[in-house]
């Protein structure tokens, strides 16, 4: 069966439906106070928000974990995080000790986010894992993958059509970058690239991030190529 899903923006963040014929997965829930949004959406599509049996979280950072209570409560969805994000996700707190400028522009924005309330409701997942987890259960041809870079338990969703929703282990476009590339804030670009050549030799075609429009996996086959990765 053909995988559907849809794009969600929640401000600057993307969060995704994948829908099944079984149920949906919901990826990633935004900004806090903006549950309201996601779930006006979901419906509006003729989707029960009970159908939901699934939210991941590709990293625990505020703007990608902040309705992820609201989003339990409301769906009776499990929570799924790769074990490494857990102390973030505990935390209930992003701070410039887990956000790290990768170039001179993430310097400037980490300025700007200082002033940001980057808190959020803790919440504990039910679903923690440690290697690849199989989405065949909910009805979903694809896998989740870690890639890591952007944080410590940083995950894909990989598609076997070849789309790849991909966090923030790449962004595209403004206010964050120009075009497609490198994520600004991370915690080690050289696991970044290796993230990447992952992506790329699981066949990944289509890139959808967690901010900006998608692209093709060929941007950043040219960045490897460039850099001697591939």
């Amino acid at each position: 069966m053909k995988n559907n899903f849809n794009i969600i923006k929640v401000g600057v963040t993307n969060c995704y439906l994948l829908k099944s014929s079984r149920s949906n997965i919901l990826i990633d829930t935004g900004y806090k106070g903006k549950a309201k949004i996601i779930l006006e959406y979901i419906q509006s599509l003729g989707i029960s928000p009970k159908s939901i049996k699934l939210i991941i979280l590709t990293h625990a950072h505020y703007d990608h974990v902040g309705n992820a209570l609201e989003l339990k409560k409301a769906t009776g969805a499990k929570i799924l995080l790769y074990k490494d994000d857990l102390p973030l996700l505990d935390s209930g707190i992003t701070t410039n000790q887990s956000i790290k400028p990768l170039n001179m522009w993430g310097n400037i924005l980490l300025r700007k986010i200082s002033s940001i309330d980057t808190k959020f409701s803790k919440v504990t997942p039910d679903i923690l894992i440690d290697s690849e987890f199989d989405l065949a259960e909910y009805g979903i041809n694809g896998m989740i993958i870690h890639t890591p870079g952007h944080s410590k338990g940083s995950v894909s969703i990989l598609l076997n059509s070849g789309d790849a929703f991909i966090g923030d282990i790449a962004m595209n476009g403004l206010p964050l970058r120009l075009g497609a590339g490198e994520p600004v804030f991370g915690e080690d670009i050289e696991e970044v690239y290796q993230s990447w050549k992952k992506l790329v030799e699981n066949k990944a075609n289509t890139l959808y991030p967690g901010h900006g429009a998608p692209f093709n996996i060929k941007v950043i086959k040219r960045i490897l190529s460039r850099k001697g990765y591939i």
